[in-house]
């Protein structure tokens, strides 16, 4: 589910943000913005590019009306360029990198008079698949900014920018909402609050991702896996069969739900439930085989990336899991 045209609450404050150091007279020229949720951030950066352009804004919202609020809704305001993930040519599938070709476009566009006032802005979105090549592009620009320019790199996984260009920027989080604001979202979304409670502890706090997995009923799969892989772990279901009944849901809710069998039982083999408590029961060999199986599973499920075939992979991993579930303790 997407968050549509509408800012998402425990979103603003970036907003309110902004708006001050403008004020202020101290806006940076480089921000790196981290967004803790999943969810689409073109919607933020374009309402941040808006309030910042426009000629009038009234108590942090953009007034709408102006010449730039009406070009950047038409999409042709010539002081705002985001940069993104294209799609190939060729393929027709949506690249995994932004290229360098794009970046040095960017820049040409940054050195361009600005059209309609003193400030002109450039995002790069999601910045984490920039590439080597691209990440380097960039950095004399970071080094020498042009005056009157904001550059802003918003993504979800910050540690994937090379540190090169993260000590560049300043360094601005959105951390989830609080229990209370995501439960009130979801409800606006016609998610009722058990249900809400629910899939927020399958999201790990993150109400867009648990919105998502509500409308694709991800509680019902779990439960069928649950059973599935009971029966798999007696010897009652072939690990083919397994991976098959698997293989008919999305790939990204499979790799949630091995993500999730994974964390469970290397909570419990290092002696620490879920929720923190302590326990009695540590076998340390059987956890750390667990660990490095939890890094491996990641990559080997990735075939959207790695070209592997997924049943194949999947039904490694659940070899692997059992195996290692089914040693002696030492």
């Amino acid at each position: 589910m997407e968050a549509g045209d509408v800012l998402l609450p425990w979103q603003a404050p970036v907003i309110e943000r902004a708006l001050a150091l403008r004020q202020a007279e101290q806006l940076p020229h480089a921000v790196m913005i981290d967004l803790a949720d999943r969810g689409d951030a073109t919607v933020l950066i374009h309402q941040l590019a808006q309030a910042l352009l426009c000629h009038t804004p009234r108590e942090h919202t953009p007034c709408g009306a102006c010449e730039t609020c009406r070009l950047l809704r038409a999409g042709t305001c010539g002081d705002f360029g985001l940069v993104t993930l294209e799609t190939d040519d060729k393929t027709k599938k949506l690249s995994k990198n932004i290229k360098i070709d794009q970046i040095r476009d960017l820049i040409y566009q940054l050195n361009l008079t600005r059209q309609h006032g003193a400030l002109k802005i450039a995002a790069i979105y999601p910045a984490e698949r920039m590439n080597t090549a691209s990440a380097n592009a960039l950095l004399k620009t970071l080094e020498e900014p042009a005056a009157g320019v904001l550059l802003l790199l918003v993504t979800h996984n910050r540690g994937r920018i090379p540190v090169t260009v993260r000590s560049r920027c300043q360094q601005w989080s959105v951390p989830l909402p609080d229990r209370a604001l995501a439960d009130a979202w979801l409800e606006g979304q016609g998610i009722g609050r058990d249900v809400a409670e629910t899939y927020l502890d399958y999201a790990r706090g993150d109400p867009l991702l648990a919105a998502d997995l509500a409308h694709r009923g991800y509680a019902e799969l779990v439960q069928e896996f649950k059973r599935d892989f009971a029966q798999f772990m007696r010897g009652e279901l072939a690990v083919a069969e397994l991976a098959s009944k698997l293989n008919q849901s999305d790939a990204d809710l499979v790799r949630r739900l091995i993500d999730m069998i994974l964390r469970a039982y290397s909570f419990q083999t290092s002696g620490v439930s879920a929720d923190g408590d302590s326990q009695q029961t540590v076998d340390r060999a059987r956890a750390q085989a667990l660990q490095r199986l939890y890094g491996r599973a990641g990559s080997q499920l990735a075939t959207d990336e790695n070209n592997l075939d997924f049943q194949l992979q999947l039904e490694d991993v659940l070899i692997s899991i059992k195996q290692i579930l089914s040693r002696r303790p030492n």
